[in-house]
């Protein structure tokens, strides 16, 4: 039995890598490239920094912090591009970061799901 609860929580960790594998791919094909400045940078806890970027959305101008925090702050002043969700555009990625977290995502899943076989094929024995 307790077998099958280690396959159980394996699923359902590969269940949530899913999702967010999911979102990411949805940023990727529907998202919106453009070129964000870093107009504050705020250093959140110990070594872990927030950007606040201003950029322009259909002739809108937004400025909205990343919700990642980052251990190296970039420049007040610096220019990145971001992937932008034109119906949510307070999410985003860096473009640099997208394909990275879709790597990760992916490889969550693989061994999520290599953990979940192994567990449950021990437990159904």
């Amino acid at each position: 039995m307790k077998d099958i609860i280690w396959g159980i929580i394996g699923l359902i960790i590969a269940a949530v890598g899913a999702v967010y594998l999911l979102k990411q791919l949805h940023l990727k094909k529907h998202g919106r490239v453009v070129l964000a400045e870093v107009v504050k940078v705020t250093e959140k806890k110990k070594n872990t920094y927030v950007h606040t970027l201003r950029f322009e959305l259909d002739g809108k101008t937004i400025e909205q912090d990343d919700r990642t925090g980052y251990s190296q702050p970039f420049k007040e002043g610096e220019t990145q591009l971001i992937v932008i969700d034109p119906e949510k555009p307070e999410e985003f990625e860096f473009e640099g970061d997208l394909k990275k977290n879709m790597t990760m995502a992916g490889a969550l899943i693989a061994v999520a799901l290599v953990f979940s076989l192994r567990w449950l094929i021990m437990g159904l024995k």
